[in-house]
């Protein structure tokens, strides 16, 4: 297969629209068809070669037989980047804009700088990292929506907005820095771990799902009440798993495994503190905090 490499010419000075920008929608074209492609920006459209130098290359190594695109550059003016990404490879070596894989159903897609708000939003499968800091509403529901992510993997090595992961379903979400308020708010199902600092009301209207703090929050919610035996074996699988998948991401690159080793150093042989709640509401989430 052709690696496509996107070099950002110059920030446009407007927002663009890059969710046509997909392995499965370009791989089969020439460059020329790729420059002449447009992205909405506005009311008006762009060609991909007024913003991008666009080059093709064979594509050597693993997975050979999957489509990848790399951008090269800020382009913190982009929004979109790997929406309704469903298969193939997105690396971005700068910044992104606004709703960064939104609905992504598969593939991966790797941002080493920050994102926008909306990373990840509504993702439901593939594997989406984030090496620097992103905005409000990571791994959560848009406004009126039901559901927030629903599957796949969503890891952010640094710090993150408010509301991460509200109405979250199904998946898997490591952050490596602070949180913003409201994390974990109205979350439904899935497993959320937090290195750093949270803000206020984290874990507000949660229903199910696992909260993992690697630091003790200056208070925890009065809807939440201790205890909980038995959960050992849960314990030593879950912790092995977290350990395995930051080894994994931390190959990525050095600050990765810098942000991501606090998860990676979780001793699977002594238990976190659990509380179970939002009591407010069905209060079967389980928050664990490792002392």
């Amino acid at each position: 297969m052709t690696t496509i490499t996107l070099r950002v010419k110059h920030a446009p000075g407007f927002r663009v629209h890059g969710s046509p920008l997909l392995p499965s929608a370009l791989s089969a074209l020439s460059r020329d068809a790729i420059e002449r492609m447009l992205l909405s920006a506005g009311n008006e459209a762009f060609a991909i070669g007024d913003l991008f130098d666009v080059s093709l290359a064979p594509k050597t190594g693993e997975a050979d037989d999957e489509a990848s695109i790399v951008i090269e550059g800020d382009a913190r003016w982009l929004d979109g980047v790997g929406a309704q990404l469903d298969a193939g490879s997105v690396r971005v070596t700068g910044s992104v804009g606004d709703y960064a894989g939104l609905r992504m159903t598969g593939g991966t897609l790797d941002i080493e700088g920050d994102a926008g708000h909306f990373t990840g939003c509504e993702m439901r499968g593939g594997r989406l990292t984030v090496a620097g800091h992103s905005g409000d509403f990571v791994a959560g529901a848009r406004t009126g929506a039901m559901e927030g992510m629903t599957g796949g993997t969503l890891v952010v090595a640094g710090n993150t907005g408010a509301r991460l992961a509200d109405r979250m379903r199904r998946g898997t979400v490591l952050i490596g820095g602070d949180t913003g308020d409201y994390a974990a708010s109205r979350l439904v199902a899935g497993t959320i771990g937090i290195a750093g600092r949270l803000g206020a009301h984290y874990g507000y209207g949660m229903r199910r799902g696992t909260l993992l703090l690697l630091q003790r929050p200056e208070r925890v919610p009065p809807t939440f009440t201790a205890g909980g035996r038995g959960f050992d074996v849960f314990w030593s699988l879950f912790a092995r798993a977290l350990a395995a998948q930051c080894s994994e991401f931390a190959s990525a690159s050095a600050l990765m495994k810098q942000r991501l080793a606090p998860f990676a150093a979780l001793d699977a042989r002594t238990l976190p503190q659990r509380y179970a709640g939002d009591l407010a509401v069905d209060g079967r989430g389980e928050l664990l905090i490792v002392e």
